[in-house]
């Protein structure tokens, strides 16, 4: 199977798994974990396929999850949130939580991109949109107000982003990239270029001259001598007979 197909059909089982986290969404009141799944199915299908496939993925899971749905709470968390976020981390991927350093840029990020998505899911969900039945305001309100919400997201989402961290990291492992450079002097069945050079060298001393008093032999196999009182082949000796027999 070629690369290409394989990404193509890495990112379609990836946009398959993240339509059917969407659809327990849609269908199972106040569940948004599903969502968390559908991010890491847009994640693999950037990390598998490539970039432009897991964009494509996350706007076929938008697309669809929004004819399921319409305007609602969770279709504005995978809109701001779960799918741009599935995208991000093929970004920050490699900044792992087991280093201080790296864990601490990615926490950073983790939680000023939590909070953005928290609070523009908030102003759209309660201001922009007219006429919709979205009673985010009253669970607010029964939290204690927007900033209790933030706090409880940011100690929520990060922990999340910690095992989406490991989760990642463990499931590429599992999951081999659909093609792979091969090593220096390596041709493409994995083979030394070294060795095919050495067996053609070898092929061509088969037949024709030899060097350095190696034996020589016609494209026949009889082995081909420059002292004249070496035996000679039955050819050779057929061929003299006729042409005694011509003189």
């Amino acid at each position: 199977m070629r690369a290409s197909t394989k990404k193509l059909t890495t990112a379609a089982v990836c946009t398959a798994i993240a339509v059917i986290m969407c659809v327990f969404t849609a269908y199972l009141p106040f569940s948004f974990m599903p969502l968390y799944v559908a991010a890491f199915s847009i994640f693999l299908a950037c990390k598998r396929g490539s970039l432009a496939y897991g964009i494509l993925c996350a706007l076929a899971t938008v697309g669809i999850m929004f004819a399921m749905t319409g305007l609602s709470v969770s279709w504005f968390l995978l809109l701001f949130m779960f799918a741009p976020y599935g995208i991000i981390t093929y970004f920050i991927h490699k900044l792992s939580y087991f280093k201080l350093k790296s864990g601490l840029l990615r926490g950073a990020i983790a939680i000023a991109f939590f909070n953005l998505t928290v609070g523009l899911t908030y102003i759209v969900a309660t201001r922009l949109v007219i006429g919709a039945d979205i009673p985010v305001t009253d669970w607010v309100d029964t939290l204690g107000g927007y900033w209790v919400l933030a706090i409880v997201a940011t100690l929520v989402l990060v922990p999340l982003d910690f095992i989406f961290s490991v989760l990642g990291s463990v499931v590429l492992k599992k999951i081999p990239p659909a093609e792979r450079k091969n090593p220096a002097g390596q041709n493409a069945r994995g083979e030394n270029n070294a060795s095919d050079e050495q067996a053609a060298t070898a092929g061509q001393c088969d037949v024709g001259a030899s060097v350095d008093g190696e034996k020589k032999y016609d494209i026949f196999g009889y082995e081909i001598s420059d002292d004249k009182s070496a035996p000679k082949t039955p050819d050779a000796e057929k061929s003299e007979k006729s042409n005694g027999d011509r003189d």
